[in-house]
């Protein structure tokens, strides 16, 4: 399983937070620490003298067709659920040109990809779906407000 080569390694990744009015883009994907599918921020791993903002830019758009800028980093968080590890770096982001279509992981074979869909969520139903991580639901993005400060999240077994 294509999962494999996410264990036992730090892996970095860099994650976009897409907000217009009540709504968030997420994206619905397979994730090898969950039984069901999850909805999350796009995003995913850098690449080795990759910059935080180039493999941002690089993986929404792989990811969602969508070019964007990064704005201000909002979150750091750890992800600690053995045998996974991975520090996400959450970025404020705007669109900057594209078009929204769900797109592919290209570290991955075509019969093994992970995203699902993707859609603009209104805040009202985060409370209805599986969001990951879970601060993101749990009174963060709720009403719409991003942290004044940058906010450092540790969570373990996928809290």
């Amino acid at each position: 399983m294509a999962t494999a080569i996410y264990e036992n390694i730090l892996r970095n990744r860099a994650c976009a937070i897409i907000m217009s009015d009540n709504w968030i883009l997420l994206a619905k994907q397979r994730a090898p620490t969950r039984k069901g599918p999850i909805w999350m921020p796009p995003g995913g791993g850098l690449i080795f003298g990759e910059t935080l903002q180039t493999a941002l830019k690089r993986e929404v758009f792989e990811e969602t067709g969508l070019l964007v800028e990064p704005g201000r980093l909002l979150w750091i968080h750890e992800f600690i659920e053995k045998p996974y590890h991975a520090i996400e770096f959450y970025f404020e982001c705007s669109v900057a040109g594209g078009a929204l279509k769900l797109g592919r992981d290209p570290e991955r074979d075509s019969d093994d990809q992970i995203l699902l869909d993707l859609k603009f969520i209104s805040f009202k139903e985060l409370a209805s779906l599986n969001v990951y991580p879970r601060f993101l639901k749990n009174g963060i993005i709720k009403d719409g407000k991003m942290p004044f400060h940058l906010t450092h999240v540790i969570s373990d077994a996928g809290v």
